[in-house]
């Protein structure tokens, strides 16, 4: 996938990529191939202004131009994957693109003083010259985003290109340097119990508590039965994409593994197969992405019918049953965009989002949760004596969210108040669980905000008993390390994967077994139906099965820190056990069976099951140097 102009390099990127995260392992010479990537890159940088300026000037572009824009297109199948996913070299060429392009536009608006409408032009322009989007669509995407850029872009006359891609990539030559990102932090006083040791727990008993966990259902209002699947766009099966001349290209009755989102009956299955399977289910985690992927064409409007439409079916479904929900990345309008509380513009503002979520959720959630969902879409609820919940909206951190650019410093606020809640917390004698959406330290989270969190968790690590994110689609679990000790496993992560299943997954939901003395999951399990099978019995429901029991089918006792760290180093050694593993993670989805995972595969698997933020490389490279040496060949370079 291109990267494209000041707007179409960031805008379309962010908003149409899927969720399938996986770390990227380094190449040994990486450093060496940084530094010569470098050279490259600026000496690109220039070569493309003065290409680009010619053919803005005479409409006309050179062989020179085109050579460029070549260099910058990607695979189509770049589009349904997360950053953290793409090759490296791929990352490479994205970032080369980005500070090109950026720079140029950069240069258009600050120095020649284009006008709204004339960098709106090109940059639709560009995004239909590299085909990322129909013509129409990419007008209506950049249409969403241009004047929040341009708004920072001019309130910022000190951000930079460097700093810019710096943000959004966070590899390669894509490095953050500018003091105003980099150091800021927030309050964090010494105290706690000490770490002394990576975290147990409990083994699982009758006793536990049951928690349902469903994520990223990813509605589709648009979705039809039979429309093209392989439509050449980020966001298939859609009303307006027409019949495809192959059946066999249109969309399944149940969903498709082709880059599709869910037509109503599927989401609705799913959630009324996890409360009819799970009865005993004592509450449930929801963790956000209600919205489609077609985030060219969302709408406030639309948006809240959608979310209206899901949370309405959790009520039906659940009833009494206590929902606890976070905000995904696609709730907002646009996409990934979630501005800081004192920006007040109307058209840029997320307070519309907040307020329909604080009168949403107050169906499940306390009256004192009001005042800061209303504010940032985040709250903290006590469960039962002993036992809270703290919902956080860290979209605000996701690199993708422009307003990071503006001001990083406005991220302090939320984890300042997470800190003080887990004080409040620690001195009540309670244990909390953290919902958030997106993983929080994967390579899309912003780095110095990782950092930030991760001395939060070292701070209270005996308070907080687990994560539960979603995002990605991926069936995974994530081990956190103590920031001060990386010896110690102190937390998890675990990913309740999605009931979309865009793109290649099967849909799936997970359920915990939780200790009601202290709050820490003891085993948790997969559910899961396979959608080949599913569409070719059209007329009846899908088959739910269990795809895993985790403690049984990994020979454990538990899954604390201590026991999935013992794990993930057995996988280092044992290649058929974290095989299976990367069989659940991707929810034995036919196409990625069909495809398979080789050895860099599931090193890259591996690694990110210990990657708590960008470019800390230090366990992967502990667990490489025991799975095999790296292979210098990753970025097809010549050394």
């Amino acid at each position: 996938m291109g990267r494209v102009t000041i707007v179409s390099t960031l805008v379309i990127v962010a908003a149409v990529i899927g969720s399938i995260a996986s770390y990227q392992v380094k190449p040994a010479n990486y450093a060496k191939l940084v530094e010569k990537q470098k050279k490259f890159d600026e000496a690109f940088e220039k070569e493309f202004y003065v290409e680009h300026t010619k053919y803005v000037e005479t409409g006309e572009r050179s062989e020179r131009l085109e050579e460029m824009f070549e260099h910058m297109r990607q695979q189509p199948d770049m589009f349904r994957m997360e950053m953290d996913n793409h090759p490296l070299p791929y990352l490479t060429v994205e970032c080369t693109a980005c500070r090109a392009l950026i720079t140029t536009y950069l240069t258009y608006r600050r120095v020649l003083g284009w006008d709204r409408d004339r960098i709106a032009a090109q940059a639709a322009s560009t995004c239909e010259t590299l085909n990322i989007l129909t013509p129409a669509n990419c007008v209506k995407i950049v249409d969403k985003n241009i004047d929040i850029l341009l708004y920072i872009i001019d309130n910022r006359p000190s951000l930079s290109a460097q700093t810019i891609c710096g943000i959004i990539f966070q590899s390669g030559t894509c490095v953050l340097e500018d003091p105003a990102f980099l150091n800021w932090s927030i309050n964090v006083p010494a105290g706690g119990r000490p770490i002394t040791g990576s975290k147990t727990s409990p083994n699982r008993d009758a006793s536990d508590i049951k928690i349902i966990h469903i994520t990223d259902v990813h509605y589709d209002p648009h979705y039809r039965t039979g429309y093209n699947a392989v439509c050449g766009e980020p966001c298939c099966c859609r009303e307006g994409q027409g019949i495809p001349p192959n059946p066999a290209d249109g969309a399944g009755e149940w969903g498709d593994y082709r880059d599709c989102d869910s037509p109503w009956k599927a989401v609705e299955d799913a959630v009324r197969a996890a409360a009819r399977q799970h009865p005993d289910a004592a509450y449930v985690y929801h963790t956000g992405d209600i919205i489609d992927h077609g985030v060219w064409e969302t709408t406030v409007a639309g948006n809240i019918v959608s979310m209206t439409r899901t949370l309405q079916l959790f009520r039906d479904v659940f009833g009494s049953k206590p929902v606890y929900s976070v905000l995904g990345n696609h709730e907002n309008n646009p996409t990934n965009v979630f501005a800081p509380s004192y920006i007040d513009r109307t058209d840029f503002s997320a307070s519309w989002l907040y307020d329909f979520s604080a009168d949403q959720w107050a169906t499940w959630l306390p009256a004192a949760t009001q005042q800061t969902i209303r504010q940032g879409g985040f709250y903290t609820a006590l469960v039962r004596p002993g036992f809270r919940i703290i919902g956080m909206n860290n979209n605000d951190a996701y690199t993708f969210n422009w307003w990071i650019l503006y001001d990083p410093t406005y991220l302090q606020a939320q984890l300042q108040w997470v800190h003080d809640t887990l004080l409040q917390a620690e001195a009540a004698g309670e244990k909390v669980h953290i919902l958030a959406h997106i993983p929080i330290g994967t390579g899309t989270s912003y780095r110095i905000w990782a950092r930030q969190y991760r001395r939060i968790l070292d701070r209270f690590w005996d308070v907080i008993t687990a994560h539960f994110h979603g995002h990605t689609h991926a069936d995974e679990f994530n081990v956190f390390y103590s920031l001060a000790n990386p010896q110690h496993a102190i937390s998890v992560g675990f990913n309740g994967g999605g009931t979309v299943p865009f793109s290649n997954y099967n849909p799936n939901y997970v359920v915990y077994y939780v200790n009601p003395q202290t709050f820490q999951v003891t085993d948790f399990e997969s559910w899961y139906f396979n959608l080949t099978e599913a569409n070719q019995n059209p007329n009846r429901s899908p088959i739910w099965t269990q795809l895993y029991s985790f403690s049984r089918d990994f020979q454990l006792s538990n899954t604390s820190p201590a026991s999935l760290d013992g794990l993930v180093r057995r996988f280092a050694s044992n290649p058929t056990d974290l095989r299976r593993y990367w069989e659940m993670k991707v929810k034995r989805g036919d196409p990625f069976l069909a495809a398979g995972c080789d050895g860099d595969c599931l090193l890259n698997h591996l690694c990110e099951i210990v990657t708590n933020e960008a470019n800390d490389d230090s366990k992967c490279n502990a667990l490489a140097a025991i799975f095999r040496n790296l292979d210098d060949d990753l970025f097809n370079e010549e050394k």
